[in-house]
Order: structure tokens, then C-alpha cells, then sequence
């Protein structure tokens, strides 16, 4: 609702709740937020993030990083990999998440991930479309079928997940993204202007 400068919209939006209210019967909501670490160097601790997600229960974690090209190109994401290394784990890189993310660069990630697993933790570094990409190879590293199996239905089957995530953390690039805390995953459909989401959907990270 907008109205003109120094306009009161009170009495407006008042009439507006009155005379639509029975549109929104739903009141209550419920909001569920990760973790969250800012501040100057905050990057330089995911290594130590990543053993208290992960736990003792592997001698050397494997750790996937998912970021795309643009991104890679300004060495943050390999400067994350080796301070992560540092700390005592390995990483191996998937840059090429896809703004946007489509079928065939989803089932490239996912491929890619389930070719080099298995994996301890998952470490996304970028804007939306690279969390969201992490988040659908977390999703299909750890359960078994295809994007579509758990696409939202009639689109897909809705598939729930069987098996735990493994621990994912965002290190988003850009403001706005909002897919660090959202616990859906976004992907663009055939045609062009129908956008799908994983569902049951995945766990937002539980740190970015």
C-alpha cells in the first residue's frame, strides 16, 4: 500500500484489514533462523565451525565447496578452502553453480558430488543460486533418487528425505539473497517462467 508523501495510511490500512481480513486467516507464524557469524574475519573460522558440526567421527573430514565462476574468480572461495585446510580437512571445489539454477546444472552438481563422495560437510560460498545448488546436492548425497523424486508436487513426486543432511554452511556474497535462511530450495523449470522448489524441503544452513 502506498500513498502520497507524508500521506497517514492508518485509517487506509485499517479499512483495508477490515475489509480483507478474512483473507488471511492464518495469525500465526512460525520462523526459523540458522546460526549466524559476522563481523571481520568471521571466514577465517569455518574450518573450526566445521569439526564442531561435523564431530570426531572422521580422522580427516571431507568437505565439498560449491560456488560458481563469477565468484571463484575473485579468490574467495580458495581462500576459504585453504584457511579450512588449515584447520585439518579436505576440500574439494564444484564451481559451477549456476545463476539461477536449472535442471541440468542441479543434476551436474549432484553428479558431481555423488562421483567424488562421500562427503562429511557441505560449504557454499556466494549469492542464492549457490546455496540453493548446495543445498540440492546436500539433499541428494544423502538420499537416494533424483531431483524430481522430491520436486513439489504435481511438478514432481514431493518425496520426503529418508536420511539426515549432512551439516551445510553459507557464506552468502551478497545481501538480499534471503536463501540462508530459507528452508527451500529454488530452481528455474521448463518453461522459463515456472520456478520449482525442493519439497519436503531441505534445512536452511544451520550456520552462515
Amino acid at each position: 500500500m502506498k500513498g502520497a508523501p507524508g500521506e497517514d495510511l492508518r485509517p487506509n490500512l485499517w479499512a483495508w484489514t477490515t475489509r480483507y481480513g478474512d483473507l488471511m486467516a492464518e495469525t500465526v507464524f512460525t520462523y526459523a533462523a540458522p546460526g549466524l557469524k559476522f563481523g571481520r574475519g568471521a571466514s577465517v573460522e569455518i574450518g573450526f565451525d566445521l569439526h564442531q558440526l561435523i564431530g570426531a567421527s572422521a580422522a580427516r573430514p571431507r568437505v565439498l565447496l560449491v560456488t560458481d565462476a563469477g565468484v571463484a574468480a575473485t579468490g574467495h572461495p580458495a581462500r576459504i578452502a585453504a584457511q579450512i585446510v588449515e584447520r585439518g580437512l579436505e576440500v574439494t571445489t564444484f564451481e559451477r553453480a549456476r545463476v539461477e539454477p536449472t535442471d541440468e546444472s542441479l543434476e551436474e552438481a549432484i553428479a558431481f558430488a555423488r562421483t567424488g563422495g562421500p562427503w562429511d560437510a557441505i560449504v557454499a560460498v556466494g549469492g542464492g543460486s549457490a546455496i540453493d545448488t548446495a543445498k540440492a546436492v546436500n539433499l541428494l548425497v544423502t538420499n537416494e533418487g533424483e531431483l524430481f523424486d522430491y520436486l513439489n508436487a504435481p511438478v514432481g513426486a514431493g518425496r520426503a528425505p529418508a536420511q539426515p543432511l549432512l551439516p551445510l554452511v553459507a557464506v552468502p556474497t551478497t545481501t538480499g539473497t534471503g536463501s540462508v535462511w530459507a528452508t527451500h530450495c529454488g530452481r528455474d523449470g521448463h518453461p522459463p517462467e515456472v520456478k520449482n522448489r525442493l519439497t519436503p524441503p531441505p534445512q536452511p544452513p544451520p550456520l552462515a
